[in-house]
């Protein structure tokens, strides 16, 4: 369903009920099924409002296994949440869901990570095809480990042309390190362009590499790592100007929240349907 506002959101689900029917639907087209062995025929105890399965003998709501299960709050509000951060380009801070959603800090926070989770499940298993740009950057995240300052957070970056994108932390830029991470992400690959860093120079074995060299040329036809470095560019304004703070512990989250937002741009009110059946 397509929610072109906060307002429009907020104007279809105005019960309770008709959240839980909308996450029915998504949840189950072809029926209810038990989550624990996927059973289609359990039995709706209307007095308790769970289903019990016929099958493994355990009982189940409509939430459970899910990031909804055991939450107090109602269903909008993890609506309003999962819409707020599916069209919110560079992100949306804590601060802001608490200002937006009516909820304190400490659970804006811990529901916008459960969202994290979700973003990133099952969604990220198909890998990268075609044309992909390859690039590394650094990213200051937060010492968690005391004593203040800073610590320096090496990002590497893969993004087809005009298709998804993946982003995770590395350790150091040798290329051994890299290739581990390549491996898990690349698919179908018949054309790698990156910039001119030596450790990058492996990835000929994926497919065709290009690359440029920046000190003399941004691009070379059609040989350029723009997409990349507009990513790039994204993350590092949404850190700073959005989030101010990150924390190194939690840096692959927000990068997983980055990407899933990158990757499905071109059909943003999808997005919300996306996330919910994720959840």
């Amino acid at each position: 369903m397509e929610f072109k506002s906060l307002a429009d959101l907020r104007a279809t689900f105005t019960t309770q009920l008709k959240c839980e029917v909308y996450l029915k639907k998504m949840r189950w087209p072809y029926g209810v099924s038990c989550p624990f062995c996927g059973c289609r025929h359990p039995v709706y105890m209307k007095t308790y409002k769970r289903w019990h399965c016929t099958n493994c003998r355990k009982q189940f709501t409509l939430t459970s296994k899910t990031i909804f299960h055991d939450t107090r709050l109602p269903l909008i509000k993890w609506f309003e949440v999962i819409w707020l951060m599916c069209n919110s380009p560079k992100g949306v801070s804590a601060k802001q869901i608490q200002r937006e959603v009516g909820v304190t800090y400490k659970i804006a926070w811990r529901m916008q990570h459960k969202v994290r989770e979700a973003m990133k499940h099952n969604i990220f298993a198909q890998g990268l095809c075609g044309i992909v740009e390859v690039d590394e950057a650094e990213v200051r995240t937060t010492n968690t480990g005391g004593g203040g300052g800073s610590n320096r957070n090496i990002v590497l970056g893969m993004v087809e042309r005009d298709g998804f994108l993946r982003m995770a932390m590395i350790d150091n830029y040798k290329s051994l390190t890299i290739d581990k991470v390549v491996s898990k992400n690349f698919q179908d690959v018949h054309q790698i362009y990156t910039d001119g860093a030596h450790w990058l120079r492996f990835l000929n074995k994926y497919g065709q590499h290009d690359y440029v060299t920046h000190y003399i040329q941004y691009c070379k036809d059609d040989v350029n790592v723009n997409t990349i470095e507009n990513v790039w560019s994204l993350l590092k304004r949404g850190i700073m100007g959005i989030y101010h703070h990150i924390s190194t512990k939690h840096l692959q989250s927000y990068l997983d929240e980055f990407s899933f937002r990158f990757s499905y741009r071109k059909i943003k009110p999808a997005m919300f349907d996306l996330v919910l059946v994720s959840c």
